[in-house]
């Protein structure tokens, strides 16, 4: 096993009772938590942090076996209308910066990710997740944006936004900006959904910001992408961008790749669909925006050709067009990292229909996602005998915290324990994997056909 600064449990315990000790910075009122109740706010936030798939009433027996500390459901529901949701941000924010000893690529950055991700929460006629779908049906529905470390495998930022008035551009620039504050250099990885001349131009004058982004090659994609022919390319492009549609008017026929950012006011259209949205441009009205252009196959010669086209600001020399295969390919961890906080912890299994506690569950299982990250770092001990490399496995990881948080025993002992149940069970790394993404709609477990056990 590798060792870590610290004992995880103990320094869970240590962020929870900080937070207890202050407790009216994360409550909805000053009065909230005065009086003496059976269920105190730390046993509230570790009965929230650990709740899994079960019913409400399964989740607090589980808790709480003794029935002399035992309370209802009703009492839980009170407790909880209390606390803000960003108590539990704050605890995986703390999680976050628990790791000492970060890997970089190339002893050099700190390689993030940027995705989003939507949760089905159970219908509330009163949310402000209220969406309506394509097939015209209304469900309600919020999209998360995460900042995802895809090396060391821990979420360092989110935003939540309703799904019906979501906007990654601009949940991913509040994100990189904050990052930029730690006077870090970093490396950000982001999907086609992100490119923009906006978050490019924003990027390139963020203070240690490198980015590698995906653009599309064929409809949508830049002017000069879809100029492109299909063969491998790295080159470095230079858009003109103006916010001036008088100069893009009268220039745009000698200069053949000007860009228009479209005009907040759209005086210069006579019809403007409602659906039109504008784009945002934080900077002045003319503006080249600079960017290296890296354009490979992506399957066999001899095959249907399929191209990939990613934009970044790495240096060429460093980073030739190989390199950036692999590096791109490193984004894929936040996908992983979804799956494995829906799925493995439950995190898409709610307890209420309000907003505020459906938050607040998933910052809960957002920060216990880095809880059980930094345990498997400190346990996770490379196995390279036989056919396969091995890893720990993501679910017995989640399952063995669980058990071991809710004993509420946070001695050395207890955790070397939980490290030896962690790097008991590993599974099988099976590189070069081209599985296709079935993908499928999910819908929310009703309350009543929640598991009892």
């Amino acid at each position: 096993m590798k060792s870590l600064h610290s004992n995880i449990l103990k320094l869970m315990d240590s962020i929870i009772n900080k937070i207890a000790d202050n407790i009216h910075d994360f409550s909805v009122s000053d009065q909230a938590f005065t009086r003496c109740r059976k269920l105190n706010s730390t046993d509230l936030i570790k009965l929230i942090l650990n709740m899994g798939a079960g019913s409400l009433n399964s989740e607090i027996f589980h808790a709480f076996p003794d029935i002399n500390s035992r309370m209802t459901a009703s009492a839980f529901e009170q407790q909880k209308a209390k606390l803000k949701p960003e108590c539990f941000k704050e605890i995986m924010l703390e999680l976050s910066r628990a790791n000492n000893v970060l890997q970089l690529l190339d002893n050099q950055y700190l390689v993030v990710a940027i995705d989003g991700s939507d949760f089905d929460q159970p219908f509330n006629p009163e949310s402000e997740n209220i969406f309506r779908g394509k097939d015209g049906r209304i469900y309600c529905q919020l999209h998360v944006n995460a900042l995802y470390d895809v090396l060391n495998k821990l979420y360092l930022d989110m935003v939540i936004q309703p799904r019906q008035k979501m906007d990654e551009r601009e949940a991913a620039l509040t994100m990189l900006k904050k990052l930029a504050q730690q006077e870090k250099d970093f490396l950000v990885l982001m999907d086609r959904g992100y490119i923009s001349f906006n978050l490019i131009e924003n990027c390139n004058r963020l203070k240690h910001c490198h980015y590698v982004m995906r653009s599309k090659s064929g409809d949508g994609a830049f002017k000069e992408i879809v100029a492109m022919s299909n063969h491998e390319y790295d080159i470095d492009l230079s858009c003109r961008v103006t916010s001036s549609h008088y100069y893009y008017v009268t220039h745009k026929d000698t200069e053949k790749f000007l860009h228009l950012i479209l005009h907040k006011k759209h005086h210069y259209k006579a019809v403007r669909s409602k659906n039109t949205r504008d784009q945002r441009w934080d900077f002045e009205d003319m503006c080249d925006v600079r960017f290296r252009v890296c354009k490979f196959r992506i399957n066999p010669p001899g095959s249907d050709d399929e191209w990939e086209v990613l934009i970044t600001n790495l240096d060429r020399n460093e980073y030739p067009l190989a390199r950036m295969k692999e590096i791109y390919h490193l984004r894929w961890g936040i996908e992983t990292s979804f799956r494995e906080l829906k799925y493995d912890l439950s995190g898409i299994q709610f307890h209420s229909k309000k907003d505020q506690f459906v938050y607040m569950e998933i910052y809960a299982h957002f920060a216990m996602y880095n809880a059980v990250s930094l345990s498997i770092i400190a346990s996770s001990k490379p196995y390279t005998q036989g056919k396969y490399q091995y890893q720990i496995d993501f679910k017995m990881a989640c399952c063995i915290w669980r058990r071991y948080f809710s004993i509420s025993d946070n001695s050395d002992k207890n955790f070397t324990q939980l490290l030896l149940d962690v790097a008991f069970y590993l599974t099988p790394i099976r590189p070069g994997r081209k599985d296709k993404r079935n993908l499928k709609v999910k819908l929310v477990v009703g309350f009543p056909y929640r598991l009892a056990a």
